[in-house]
């Protein structure tokens, strides 16, 4: 990701509308899941460590990130059980984990399913990835460069590739159901940055009411999780056990 997009994450992440409504969702799934007593969880891509804090009322929480910045980041928001390390070669011992978090890293890395192999390695047997990734190459725009993506996804994609790696598919849907035609209408409108200009991740400022609207907005569609999977989205979420 480009330097510049950490700052700018650290002071969006809790307030703006995309970064609360992806925490919650993650903190809702996580929540439902079949807990242990003191649970270890790694939240792989923890950025700029807002997830993580979140995740802290459920048990150990391990921020894991293989850019030092985001790091420094994590710190600034009280985190110090930090490493410094790439998701393809997570410095636990096997099954150890109880459960991992990772919110939009897939699309980052080369190998996805090593990745997915190496959750697997980590998690103890009955653990859970709680996985997102954006969705549709259709919405392919100055947002991934920026964010240096390598890919996005479909759901059965996802699910493939999880199965590959060992995984059990628990739950699978995509999010951000409702807001989709509008995603694809600004997506479609900024592709590619103008010539000669850094790529910018798309965070809008938005109107106080509008942004506090967005993520009750987002709630009621979460809350529709519990019945219903969405058949499209601007991310795909999804639940993995290791057997």
């Amino acid at each position: 990701m480009n330097p510049a997009e950490y700052e700018r994450m650290y002071h969006y992440e809790h307030h703006y509308w995309w970064f609360v409504s992806r925490r919650e969702l993650v903190d809702w799934l996580v929540r439902r899941l079949p807990l242990p007593l003191h649970p270890v969880i790694v939240d792989v891509g923890c950025g700029t460590g807002a997830t993580a804090v979140q995740l802290q009322q459920y048990g150990m929480v391990i921020g894991v990130d293989i850019s030092p910045l985001a790091l420094s980041w994590s710190r600034k928001r009280g985190l110090d059980n930090l490493l410094l390390a790439a998701a393809e070669r997570l410095p636990l011992a096997k099954e150890s984990v109880d459960v991992i978090v990772a919110t939009d890293i897939l699309e980052h890395l080369d190998d996805d399913i090593a990745v997915l192999a190496e959750f697997y390695r980590t998690l103890k047997p009955g653990g859970y990835v709680v996985v997102t990734v954006p969705a549709y190459s259709i919405l392919w725009s100055e947002h991934d460069l920026a964010l240096m993506h390598r890919r996005r996804y479909v759901a059965g994609v996802l699910a493939k590739r999880s199965r590959i790696a060992g995984f059990e598919v628990v739950r699978l849907t995509y999010a951000l159901f409702f807001l989709f035609p509008l995603a694809l209408v600004m997506r479609l409108l900024k592709r590619t940055p103008p010539p000669n200009k850094e790529p910018e991740a798309q965070l809008p400022p938005l109107p106080e009411w509008l942004n506090r609207f967005l993520i009750r907005f987002q709630r009621i569609e979460t809350a529709m999780l519990a019945h219903l999977r969405f058949p499209w989205g601007v991310s795909v979420v999804a639940v993995l056990r290791k057997p």
